[in-house]
């Protein structure tokens, strides 16, 4: 992400003379929005994690206090390292959609974009056995995950907790885990789990939009 970023930061500081900072969305987050950044992805991944214990296998840890050394990763490294890309996708794109598309447009055309441009990551480095299985549930995975990107970054009025959603993520919930089984399989179940919390969280929203109408 190096590349596109000082790309995006030369075009526009340089020769557009715009303010780098508002396009690429680094104002102070809420507190809601990076509590959520941060407990969401501890939360699925630990619930995952108990899943596959059921069947005999670990994915996070051995220990439980390994997880105090994956936290602080995902919460330094990870993090960062996902700002770096953050800025590009969450930041500097969604700002330029929102200005002509809606909030979920503008969460579907990122989602799409930033998808695809994992695809050579799951052809050529995740070894699926089951391409198809493999690589279809990894691209549906990535898309869910930026629509949560993108809402988070819209809901928390900056990049900062996309970045830190995402380190998180990638920490503890898109990890190869230790021992979980096929490639294309552990992909498929963590697809379907974030794919049934989303679907929870939508109703959920729904309801409580429906009901503050209602009480209005």
């Amino acid at each position: 992400m190096i590349v596109p970023l000082t790309v995006i930061i030369a075009y526009q500081a340089v020769y557009c003379k715009l303010q780098v900072r508002s396009t690429m969305g680094l104002f102070r987050p809420t507190l809601k929005s990076m509590v959520f950044s941060i407990l969401f992805p501890v939360l699925l991944g630990i619930t995952f994690h108990v899943y596959l214990s059921f069947q005999g296998m670990r994915f996070l840890f051995e220990q439980e206090k390994e997880l105090v050394l994956l936290f602080v990763v995902g919460l330094t490294v990870a993090s960062l390292s996902a700002l770096l890309e953050e800025v590009v996708w969450r930041g500097n794109l969604h700002h330029h959609l929102r200005k002509n598309h809606s909030l979920f447009q503008t969460a579907a055309i990122t989602a799409a974009v930033w998808s695809l441009w994992h695809l050579p990551i799951a052809v050529f480095y995740k070894g699926y056995g089951d391409w198809f299985m493999g690589i279809t549930a990894y691209m549906g995975l990535l898309f869910l995950i930026s629509i949560t990107l993108t809402y988070v970054r819209e809901v928390g009025r900056s990049v900062i907790p996309a970045a830190v959603l995402h380190g998180m993520l990638n920490v503890f919930y898109l990890s190869g885990g230790l021992q979980s089984g096929s490639a294309e399989q552990e992909e498929l179940s963590k697809f379907l789990l974030y794919a049934v919390v989303m679907g929870m969280m939508a109703i959920t929203y729904g309801k409580r939009s429906n009901h503050i109408q209602i009480m209005s």
